[in-house]
């Protein structure tokens, strides 16, 4: 009787250790490896576009040869921001949560390092400009402009959140693929399109498609591009589209500048046509590099999965840094013109990076604070 109590005991027990091991595996979060270089890639090639920009900007007041490499780099990093939209949307618009989840987990994730970093670098501009800090401009600063020129990003990401409850009705259970793609070609229409029309023939019309518009596209078009299958053609259309929309880019801002004697960002812009062309092809080329071999080491993913979850703080804390090193360091000011721009731009875009990650990893680990740099 003993036996048989003791063999009931050991049985349930076995079932309960069994059932805690698949419930722990079932609840286990899943890394995407290729989101993981999505994003780490996207952060780096987000400082090249501001490190870049240090030379970019002073058309006119450097060579013309160190502009052009300076153009070159800006051109081929313009895809770093969209590549964010896109792979938030593949990997957000999927998920099933109440709204009171939603509002308490996603928005605060936005929302509290919008405020505090946008607080912080308030402070940091007024302390450098303090006869500029009026309360009016300060008010413009924070509600309109932002508080930094890279905090727009917050701004958008936060108004495309707001609206992502809504978005996810459109995906919910087996959508028509070929209606989310109907969504994308009117995006292109009505945002780089008429953009286009309007810069060059000087054509506009009154007429918008509500959804298609701003960058709700690539959220839809990075959902899109995350579920398609890769095959050989893709890649190499893909290889196609991303060289010439790239050269578009460099070669446009290049010609549109030298004849307005100052920068034109129009090509630039990261919902212009060919931009947007290329970010979609990076998406799918970056997807495919993810699969060979030099990422297949356990090793290698682990750094991804590191680089991937500061790439927000990093994004956040990165303009400090980058002024810090060009005007704070010691007998040499590390940024774009320390050098030729060839080595002188990704140098210090790795160096930015190098010297933000481990500043975003030790935050991550201070309780509160670590809300700042989720």
């Amino acid at each position: 009787m003993v036996y048989r109590l003791w063999s009931i005991v050991q049985h349930n027990s076995s079932v309960s250790v069994q059932n805690r091991a698949m419930n722990d595996k079932t609840t286990e979060k899943k890394f995407i490896h290729w989101a993981d270089l999505i994003r780490a890639a996207a952060i780096y090639l987000t400082i090249m576009v501001h490190v870049s920009g240090q030379m970019t900007s002073r058309w006119g007041k450097i060579p013309d040869s160190q502009w052009i490499i300076a153009n070159v780099y800006g051109g081929v990093a313009r895809v770093s921001v969209p590549l964010f939209f896109m792979i938030s949307g593949y990997l957000l618009l999927p998920r099933s949560e109440s709204l009171k989840v939603f509002y308490g987990k996603r928005i605060m994730k936005i929302l509290i390092p919008l405020v505090v970093w946008s607080l912080i670098y308030l402070g940091w501009y007024c302390g450098n400009h303090p006869n500029t800090c009026t309360p009016n401009f300060i008010g413009n600063l924070l509600l309109i402009k932002g508080a930094y020129y890279h905090l727009w990003f917050l701004y958008s990401l936060l108004g495309i959140y707001l609206i992502l409850p809504v978005l996810r009705l459109i995906i919910r259970g087996d959508p028509d693929k070929k209606l989310l793609w109907y969504l994308i070609l009117l995006w292109l229409v009505f945002q780089p399109v008429l953009a286009l029309t309007h810069k060059f023939w000087n054509f506009d019309i009154n007429l918008r498609a509500p959804l298609a518009g701003g960058f709700v596209g690539y959220f839809i078009l990075g959902y899109l591009l995350g579920e398609i299958p890769l095959s050989r053609i893709r890649i190499i259309i893909s290889a196609i589209i991303l060289f010439v929309a790239t050269l578009i880019t460099i070669i446009g801002t290049y010609l549109l500048t030298r004849d307005l004697g100052k920068l034109d960002g129009f090509f630039y812009d990261f919902v212009s046509l060919n931009v947007i062309l290329a970010s979609g092809a990076t998406f799918i080329l970056l997807r495919w590099v993810s699969e060979t071999h030099a990422f297949s080491s356990p090793s290698v993913q682990a750094l991804l999965r590191s680089l991937a979850a500061t790439a927000f703080g990093v994004y956040l804390i990165h303009a400090l840094v980058i002024e810090l090193l060009s005007d704070w360091t010691p007998f040499v000011h590390v940024n774009s013109f320390m050098g030729n721009a060839i080595w002188s731009i990704p140098l210090v875009s790795a160096i930015v990076w190098i010297l933000s990650f481990p500043i975003v990893r030790l935050l991550q680990k201070i309780p509160v604070v670590k809300q700042i740099v989720p």
